[in-house]
């Protein structure tokens, strides 16, 4: 069984520990291409940039405490900080995937989706500033997520999913924290290499094949994990192919309120109280206008005449409530995510090496993810709605205007905890989402010493990925003007209860067609891709000055592509029907009936026709919160719309027009995610490596240098449905960096790094598109900005380093990024010409120099991240008997982060300092393992401080949403049968810890919470 050393070759207190690529990774069984790099140093390319030869220094690690060593070694030769997760043949940690086991390095943390690490943040910064390489090529990867995660949604930013990988692909992994010249740029926080086996790793035939069989407690499924790996080598050359094969069935349950609580009289408020108003005949209601309480909610007086029922609100409630500073829930529910996912994994590898002087490769990774979602939901929906387009007529679809308040507790912060709703419409979806990431890798590196002092290397490579998402579908049922409806948080606001006061089984509660109102119902169908395409060149030359020094130059060519395209529904859902003919496509929803002919956006009579009840549309979801530990009286079962049989019987995903009505797809109505960049990077550099004796022959290694980047990009966007526009854009920056460090006394090391280094823009803010309103005295435009400068940021880090005994280390590091300038959307008024849009637009009368207000992002004053990591690695070694064979690994880290941000966009928006999101300010990561070669344990924990992840969570309060900390238990267990051959068991998430977030920092109201349950993973591995 082979696992994953983390060699921690970084300037400081980088866990040396023998890592493993995971239970559900490396001991994925111990994953074959892991096994098959046991004698490989994953670091390779990282120290050739530090300066290191590594020739003959390749660590043959054949137990968990010889990986410890090993490790310890390579830290302490390094010049760069580098951490390193790399192949081992003993074991492995107990994760789920490589980004919970690079979690274990200081200053790393992750954000989880569905149970799984998703993306990472490191030293404060999350994925747009931390890059990610497969085989030192920059790689991109792109999915969705659930509704009730931290990250949700599907990525079109720079940042990596790890999610979308079989781990067992991977023999070792590099995350760099320190920058040198030699590296590419690109990255405020760190880069992390994902490395694949190569066939001279470890010359000969080689094979190794795993088999997993995997447990989920949450819904009592199984599913298969297979990996196989083989290599050869004869003579000159060599060649590798390995494949990973996996299976998933998640599913997450919990309670949500992610629209978040907000003030009571937002979106117009409740129902008045009861009066005798004698001009409203038969009315105890006052139908005229209220004052806001609040101005946030509002100026003067809410609209009058929205309480078309007629019915007051209880006055000792309504009087509890209309006070300004008092929140409510929007849109609390019940909700349940169904996973299904298949990951397929290919790699290859062909090498020749004629002489120890030339070097070939061609290396490959191919991955696919395949992820189909199911969503269920039975939410509050009226109270996240304001009049909606409802009127006196047609009164359904209003929100809490036309809603009571009967009865209400607010607590003593201002928030409200329980409370009871008449009249309130209740929502009942089933969401389905298919979905399949391609990733890719292709390079060819050739590597020619000349002579004793040159040493060339040239490399060419192609990376992408290629997110396809054919529908994402949602169908709702509605229970309207539902009376009786209680929230009440005040016992456990994690699992309030919630009693919805009619039968949420019972199909004839809810509507569909909305028969009598003239309204279509609710069909939403979106189709996404997101697309990254990367072709990049390099060339390095070093040569030896003297035996102390050598210098190193070269350039970088990167021509990069993004693509995002989205389709959805054209006609409104909940909207007045529209018939439209072929010589009349181009009548929208809302059009009146006689300038249409044909069919209907939706035909209520031919559905009710073939489709007199809804039983064979419907499905009743059971069992819910079993692992909840819901308050007694909750929903357990509720009936929602069943997609798959909507797709196959009715047709909604055809993209056309059929007999139940209109369900074509444009791209009109998601202008926004319709978008392109383009961006050609250029770079040079130069750097000088050291190894000299100095202060009494103590030494003194690193590297100094300066790279030169210039980038150039072309962003393209809609400003219009008929407008499409792109805007040029280029920029330059050099950036120093230096890295050094000095043996004080023996066994005691001390080290310096400096940098200054940049991030280019996420993808989302590039975009020129958006929408301008020309119209003279309101002339405004909400756009992207293509004209972005990137963050900069210089990087400072300190730290020694004791090494007291073979296989033992002690580290403090301590670091501070000066971050020069963050992005943030902001309203100003300029010039038009400033905007980047092209003059076209504009009507007669106005040019360039007209003034407009411009919502966009803009490059804004940054911030600070400072910290402290401190790491400890001990065998105990010192102790009798079999207590020797036990040890102990762990970290803590603390951070503090500081960054002005804007409440709003608005031309007069005020500004609040608080720290970057998704940057928890202590973490700690601890091991405590037994390993007598044969046998071996361990159990880690991974623990994480409450954090922000938005900021503000409303225009204008200086407030956010948080995540509570969080402690994560996993254990793993391996026996070695026989050389070779190996059993292991591995146990994820043994807490069953919760996603768990909340709004507001003194308030805490509830947003999520989850669970995943736990996983377990029974396996063997053999290998030869």
């Amino acid at each position: 069984m082979l696992a994953v050393a983390l060699l921690a070759t970084s300037a400081w207190t980088q866990p040396v520990l023998a890592q493993a690529m995971t239970p559900a990774d490396a001991s994925r069984a111990q994953s074959p291409a892991q096994q098959a790099a046991a004698s490989s140093s994953p670091t390779q390319e990282a120290a050739e940039r530090s300066g290191d030869d590594t020739s003959g220094g390749d660590i043959v690690v054949t137990g968990f405490r010889a990986a410890l060593e090993g490790a310890i070694d390579t830290k302490r030769r390094s010049a760069n900080i580098i951490d390193a997760i790399k192949a081992d043949d003993m074991a492995s940690f107990p994760d789920a995937n490589l980004a919970e086991s690079i979690q274990r390095i200081p200053g790393v943390s992750i954000q989880r989706d569905a149970g799984e690490g998703r993306n990472v943040t490191v030293r404060g910064l999350g994925g747009d500033f931390v890059r990610t390489l497969l085989n030192g090529i920059e790689a991109f990867s792109a999915t969705t997520g659930s509704t009730l995660g931290v990250v949700a949604g599907i990525n079109r930013t720079r940042g990596f999913d790890y999610s979308t990988f079989a781990s067992e692909l991977f023999s070792g992994v590099t995350v760099s924290k320190s920058q040198s010249a030699d590296m590419d740029e690109g990255s405020l926080a760190a880069t992390i290499d994902l490395q694949t086996a190569k066939p001279f790793d470890k010359k000969g035939v080689r094979g190794a094949v795993s088999v997993q069989g995997a447990y989920y407690d949450a819904n009592k499924s199984y599913a298969p994990r297979l990996a196989g790996l083989l290599s050869a080598t004869s003579g000159s050359f060599g060649a590798l192919i390995s494949g990973a094969y996996s299976k998933r069935r998640a599913q997450e349950e919990g309670y949500s309120d992610t629209s978040q609580s907000d003030y009571s009289d937002a979106l117009n408020g409740f129902c008045g109280r009861a009066t005798d108003d004698p001009n409203q005949a038969g009315s105890q209601v006052i139908n005229t206008a209220i004052p806001f309480v609040n101005t946030l909610s509002g100026a003067g007086n809410r609209p009058a005449n929205q309480c078309f029922s007629g019915k007051p609100s209880d006055p000792t409630a309504y009087s509890k409530i209309n006070q300004p500073n008092v929140f409510l829930p929007r849109n609390p529910g019940l909700g349940r995510f169904e996973l299904d996912q298949e990951r397929i994994g290919l790699t290859a590898a062909l090498q020749y090496v004629p002489s120890s002087d030339t070097k070939v490769t061609l290396d490959a990774v191919y991955s696919q993810f395949k992820q189909d979602r199911r969503d269920y939901a039975l939410s509050l929906a009226s109270n996240n709605r304001n009049v909606n387009g409802a009127s006196a007529a047609f009164p359904l679809f209003a929100g809490r205007v036309d809603s009571q308040i009967i009865d209400v507790n607010v607590d003593p912060n201002g928030q409200v905890d329980y409370m009871k709703l008449n009249n309130v419409d209740i929502k009942h979806i089933q969401e389905v989402t298919r979905s399949t990431t391609k990733t890719y890798e292709i390079g060819l590196t050739f590597e020619q010493n000349i002579g004793d002092r040159l040493k060339l290397r040239a490399r060419a490579g192609k990376a992408g990925s290629d997110y396809n998402q054919p529908y994402t579908v949602l169908i709702s049922y509605d229970g309207f003007n539902k009376d009786g409806y209680i929230w009440d948080a005040r016992n456990d606001p994690r699992r309030p209860l919630i009693n919805y006061g009619y039968d949420v089984t019972n199909l004839a509660n809810v509507t569909f067609t909305n028969a009598g109102t003239g309204l279509t119902p609710d069909i939403r169908v979106v189709r996404a891709g997101v697309r990254n395409d990367l072709t990049t060149g390099a060339l390095d030359a070093e040569y030896e000055l003297t035996n102390a020094l050598s210098l190193k130059v070269g350039g970088m060519y990167k021509k990069f592509r993004f693509v995002s395209t989205q389709d959805q529904r054209f006609f409104a859902n909940n909207g007045p029907p529209c018939v439209v003919s072929a010589s009349n496509n181009a009548a929208v929803a809302g059009s009146p009936p006689a300038a249409c002919a044909g069919y209907s956006t939706f035909n209520l009579a031919q559905f009710a026709s073939d489709f007199p009840t809804l039983e064979s549309l419907s499905q009743t979801l059971t069992g819910f919160g079993r692992q909840l530990d819901l308050p007694a009286g909750s929903v357990t079962s509720f009936v929602v719309p069943d997609v798959q049989a909507f797709i196959d019987k009715v047709g909604v995903t055809c993209n056309c027009a059929n007999k139940y009505g209109d369900f074509r797809l444009s791209y009109v109505t998601a202008l926004g995610n319709n978008r392109r960049v383009g961006e050609d990077d250029k770079a040079l550099y130069a750097q000088l490596n050291f190894d000299v004796d100095v202060l009494g022959g103590r030494q003194l290694r690193g590297n100094a240098g300066v790279r030169y980047v210039k980038t150039d990009v072309a962003s393209t966007g809609y400003t219009s449905a008929t407008s499409q526009i792109t805007v040029p854009n280029s920029y330059t920056d050099w950036l120093p960096s230096l890295n050094a460090s000095i043996d004080v006394v023996p066994n005691l090391m001390a080290r310096f790094a400096f940098a200054k280094v940049m991030a280019r823009p996420g993808f989302n803010a590039l975009t020129p598109g958006g929408s301008v309103n020309t119209t003279f005295g309101a002339q405004s435009a909400t756009i992207g900005n293509p004209l972005l400068d990137p963050y900069r940021a210089k990087n400072y880090d300190l730290s020694f380093e004791y090494y007291p005994q073979k296989g033992a280390f002690y580290g403090v590091a301590l670091f501070y990024k000066d971050i020069g300038s963050t992005i943030q959307n902001l309203a100003a008024q300029e010039a038009y010409s400033n905007t980047g849009l092209p003059l076209s637009l504009l009507p007669a009368g106005q040019d360039g120099t007209t003034i407009y207000t411009v919502t966009r992002f803009r490059n804004t004053s940054g911030g600070s991240i400072k910290g402290v990591e401190v790491n400890i690695q001990q065998p105990f070694t010192f102790l009798p008997g079999a207590l020797k064979k036990f040890g102990f690994a762990g970290n803590y880290t603390y951070v503090q982060s500081r960054v002005l941000y804007y409440l709003s966009a608005g031309l007069t928006a005020t500004t609040t300092y608080d720290q970057f999101i998704n940057v928890s300010p202590n973490s700690v990561n601890a091991t405590l393992f037994y390993d007598d070669n044969r046998f071996s344990t361990r159990v880690s924990v991974a623990y994480r401080d409450a954090y922000l992840t938005a900021l503000p969570f409303k225009a204008e309060v200086p407030d956010g949403n948080y995540s509570y900390s969080t402690t994560n238990v996993d254990a793993n267990i391996s026996y070695k049968i026989v050389p070779g051959l190996t059993l292991t068991l591995d146990m994820l998430n043994l807490t069953n810890q919760a996603a768990d977030q909340y709004s507001g920092a003194i308030r805490k109201a509830q947003r999520v919470y989850s669970v995943t349950g736990r996983q377990f993973f029974l396996g063997a591995s053999f290998s030869f």
